[in-house]
């Protein structure tokens, strides 16, 4: 992350305002782990790059095995819900800042929505824009014409980890630091 971020200063002649983090693979038990060690990570590394660098963080976790279903009704008929359906109140926690997001179409059973938790926030973002941008984001997985269930930097992430574990015994070549080289 601070390598990508280094090189995104270079690139812009400027270091980014604000660092988002999807992040997959924990359950609610881990989520204050995440705060605790990961967030501090991140503010550790910035501090380290530059002195004076405290950009806006957001943390969010993707859990995409739940039992949550969504529907839409018209009429009498009860249907799946539509791609880009964001539910962010109702069956959300009390405690904490959570949505549901169904990003894909399903012609044949139930459409299964994604569920982000926000874990941390030292943003100026508004909800809808988290929103909109986590969806915006299951658009973009290139080994795919259509939208995926998560965001594709997750899926990214799993693709580079396993190449990496499975494949590279050495760290990647530092030319490659800013190219999707594992696709």
């Amino acid at each position: 992350a601070v390598v990508s971020t280094q090189s995104t200063g270079v690139r812009n002649g400027c270091l980014p305002e604000r660092i988002i983090v999807f992040r997959d693979g924990l359950s609610e038990g881990q989520f204050s782990l995440v705060k605790q060690f990961e967030v501090r990570q991140f503010e550790k590394a910035c501090i380290a790059m530059e002195g004076d660098y405290v950009p806006e963080i957001i943390v969010l976790v993707v859990q995409k095995r739940i039992r949550t279903r969504l529907f839409h009704s018209e009429g009498s008929e009860i249907r799946n819900a539509l791609p880009g359906t964001v539910l962010d109140h109702t069956v959300t926690s009390d405690h904490l800042y959570d949505f549901f997001l169904v990003s894909q179409h399903v012609n044949k059973g139930t459409a299964a929505p994604t569920h982000y938790i926000v874990v941390h926030d030292t943003t100026t973002l508004k909800p809808e824009h988290v929103q909109q941008l986590a969806y915006k984001l299951t658009h973009m997985y290139y080994n795919w014409a259509g939208t995926v269930r998560v965001p594709s930097v997750c899926l990214y992430a799993h693709k580079l980890a396993y190449m990496h574990g499975q494949h590279l015994h050495a760290p990647a070549a530092p030319e490659l630091k800013d190219k999707l080289f594992y696709l």
